[in-house]
C-alpha cells in the first residue's frame, strides 16, 4: 500500500511530536540515574530511527559527540550481529564498545525495536556516560585499551522483555560504585520504553501504520537545507593547521584539517595529523565525525533539528592508526579532549570562505575532574558503612566571539555538557569549594572580545586519600583567534602544598590538599581597532580588562 506525503503544515506538527517524544524520553533518563554525570551534567542524546537504522529525531539536550552514532550503532547490529527478522518485541541491546558506539568504555549504548502491529517500524537508542565501567579510573591514565575496563559486545540486556541477569551481575562485580552503574543502565531502560510508549501514543491518534513516510520526508527536508546551504558557499580546498596539549609536557598533538567545498557537499580530511599518543586522548572515526560534523552544521544549518538528512552532505576521513582513527589497543578513555578541539581547525578552514558565519576557538576542551575514594553512609540499622563514590564534573573557559558579538563568559562548547552545582559536589565528595571565579583578560582582544575563562578550587577535607583523575586543555597552547582577533589566554593548574600533578593523567589527593584550576578564555574575532568605545567601556567597568 502506497502511503500519502504529509502537507507541509501536518509534517511541521508530526516533527515537533517526534521531537517532543525523545525530549519527554531524556527527561525520564534524566530524572531516574543515579550520577551526577548523567543527573546534573545531561552527559547523555536520545535518537529515535526508522527501521533501516537512519535518525528521525534527537534529543535537544544532547552532547554533540553522539551525533550520527546511535544510528551508526544501530546498522552495526542490524549488519553483524541482530538481523531484522531477528529482534523481538521487549529486547534491549547494550554495548559499550567504542567503535561501534561513542569512543571510549563508559558511553553505553541501549537499543530497543518498535513493534506496530508485530512488525519492527523502528529503533530507540539512548547513550549515556556511565560513572565507570572498572579498569583504571575514566581519564587518560590508562596504558592500552584493556586497563581502561570492561567492554561489553553487542548483548541482550533483555531478551523478549526477560533481564539478563548475569550481565548485570557481571557489570555490578566489576565497576566502582555499582549502585550508580547500575542505576543509570535502568535509567536508560526506562527512557527507551517511554519513547516507544509515547510513540505508539501519537501513532494511535494519527492512523499511522509505520514512520515511513514521516521519516524519508523528515529526512529529505533536512538534508536539501543543508545542501542549499552549502551551495551559497564558494567552492574551494581550505587548509588549517592547529596544535594541541597532547600531554601537556613534551608530546604535543598536531591536526592538519584540508576541507573542500564542492557544490552541496563538504569534505574533511585529516591526513598529516599526529599519529596515536602513548595516552589515552585517541579518537575512534565516530567520535571524529560526530565532533567534526557538529561545526560544519552550526555553519551552514544550524536551525534544523539533527537527523539523518543533516548529515548526509558531510564526509570526513583519517589516516587508519593516527591520532584521529584510532585502532586497538591504543587507550581511547579521554578521548574527549581531542574531540573537542576539532571545531576550531574546522572553523578556521570555513573561515577562509564564509566568515561571517563562523566563531573563534573556545578555551575548552571541557577540563574534567574526576574524584573516586570511600565514603561513611548509614546501613542497616543505622549502622556506619563504607561505600565507593564516583564524582564527576566538568569545566569551562570562555566561549568564542563571533561575527557580531563578544563571547559568552565560562560556556561550554563544543560539547555542552552542564555544570555540576558546588552543593552537590559537597555533598557528594568529601571536597571544599574555595573559590569560582572568572578570570579578568582571559578573553582574546578583536573586534569582539572572546569569553573570559574562570578560576576553581578545592579542598580536599576527607581524611583518607582519595583518586583524582585531571584532563586539562590549552595549558601549553591557546585557543586561537580568527578572523583578525587575538588569541584567547591558555590555563594552568597547581596544587598545593606544591607538588607535580600531570596536567592528563591519574594522582591522589591528601587531606589538606588545594586543586586551583584557572582555565582558558575564548578567542576573539576580528580586528581589535574597530571595537567600539562603548564595548571598551564596558569592559573596563565590568572589570574583565584590566
Amino acid at each position: 500500500m502506497k502511503y500519502q506525503p504529509y502537507d507541509s503544515i501536518s509534517l511541521s506538527i508530526l516533527w515537533s511530536r517526534l521531537l517532543a517524544i525523545v525530549d519527554e524520553a531524556g527527561t525520564t533518563l534524566q530524572r531516574t540515574s543515579f550520577s551526577t554525570v548523567t543527573r546534573e551534567s545531561n552527559d547523555f542524546a536520545v535518537v529515535l530511527m526508522d527501521e533501516q537504522g537512519r535518525s528521525i529525531a534527537q534529543s535537544s539536550t544532547s552532547v554533540p559527540s553522539f551525533l550520527g552514532v546511535l544510528p551508526m550503532l544501530t546498522r552495526a547490529l542490524l549488519k553483524e550481529y541482530f538481523p531484522i527478522d531477528s529482534w523481538q518485541e521487549g529486547d534491549i541491546v547494550m554495548t559499550n564498545d567504542p567503535w561501534l558506539c561513542a569512543g571510549h568504555k563508559p558511553d553505553i549504548g541501549l537499543v530497543s525495536p518498535i513493534f506496530r502491529h508485530e512488525k519492527i517500524i523502528g529503533f530507540i537508542g539512548t547513550i549515556a556516560h556511565s560513572p565507570d565501567m572498572g579498569g583504571s579510573l575514566w581519564g587518560a591514565g590508562a596504558r592500552d585499551l584493556y586497563e581502561e575496563g570492561l567492554m561489553i559486545p553487542p548483548t541482550k540486556l533483555y531478551d523478549a522483555g526477560k533481564i539478563n541477569t548475569m550481565l548485570f551481575n557481571i557489570i555490578e562485580a566489576n565497576v566502582r560504585a555499582a549502585r550508580q552503574t547500575i542505576g543509570d543502565i535502568k535509567a536508560q531502560v526506562a527512557a527507551n520504553e517511554q519513547g516507544i510508549r509515547s510513540l505508539k501514543r501519537l501513532m494511535d491518534e494519527n492512523n499511522m501504520e509505520n514512520l515511513s513516510v514521516l521519516s524519508e520526508q523528515i529526512i529529505e527536508a533536512s538534508e536539501k537545507a543543508m545542501r542549499d546551504a552549502i551551495r551559497k558557499a564558494p567552492n574551494g580546498v581550505y587548509n588549517y593547521k592547529y596544535d594541541g596539549d597532547g600531554d601537556g609536557l613534551d608530546t604535543p598533538v598536531h591536526i592538519n584539517c584540508t576541507l573542500t567545498i564542492a557544490d552541496d557537499e563538504v569534505s574533511v580530511d585529516y591526513e598529516g595529523s599526529s599519529g596515536p599518543h602513548y595516552l589515552a586522548i585517541n579518537a575512534v572515526m565516530n567520535y571524529v565525525y560526530a565532533y567534526t560534523a557538529y561545526p560544519i552544521k552550526c555553519t551552514f544549518s544550524p536551525e534544523v533539528p539533527n537527523n539523518e538528512g543533516a548529515f548526509r552532505p558531510i564526509k570526513v576521513t583519517a589516516p587508519k592508526g593516527s591520532l584521529l582513527n584510532a585502532q586497538k589497543p591504543v587507550p581511547l578513555g579521554g578521548r574527549n579532549i581531542t574531540g573537542n578541539i576539532l571545531h576550531a581547525p574546522v572553523f578556521g578552514a570555513l573561515a577562509q570562505a564564509v566568515p561571517l558565519q563562523v566563531q573563534a576557538d573556545c578555551g575548552s576542551a571541557c577540563w574534567c575532574v574526576v574524584l573516586n575514594g570511600q565514603k561513611d553512609i548509614k546501613g542497616k540499622g543505622n549502622a556506619n558503612e563504607k561505600t565507593d563514590f564516583v564524582e564527576y564534573f566538568f569545566l569551562n573557559g570562555g566561549y568564542a566571539a563571533r561575527p557580531n558579538q563578544d563571547g559568552v563568559n565560562v560556556l561550554s562548547f563544543p560539547t555542552n555538557v552542564a555544570n555540576v552545582p558546588i552543593e552537590v559536589l559537597e555533598r557528594d565528595a568529601p571536597i571544599l569549594v574555595t573559590e569560582k571565579s572568572l578570570r579578568p583578560n582571559t578573553g582574546g582582544a578583536g573586534k569582539y572580545r572572546g569569553g573570559l575563562g574562570q578560576t576553581f578550587s578545592f579542598k580536599m577535607i576527607g581524611e583518607e586519600p582519595i583518586n583524582l583523575s585531571l584532563l586539562t586543555e590549552k595549558t601549553k597552547t591557546f585557543p586561537h583567534g580568527i578572523c583578525g582577533g587575538e588569541n584567547g589566554a591558555g590555563g594552568s593548574f597547581e596544587i598545593k602544598p606544591h607538588r607535580f600533578i600531570p596536567p592528563k593523567g591519574l594522582t591522589k589527593l591528601y587531606k589538606g590538599d588545594e586543586l586551583i584550576l584557572n582555565l582558558p578564555g575564548g578567542g576573539g574575532y576580528g580586528d581589535k581597532n574597530e571595537r567600539s568605545e562603548n564595548a571598551l567601556k564596558k569592559d573596563r567597568n565590568l572589570g574583565y580588562v584590566g
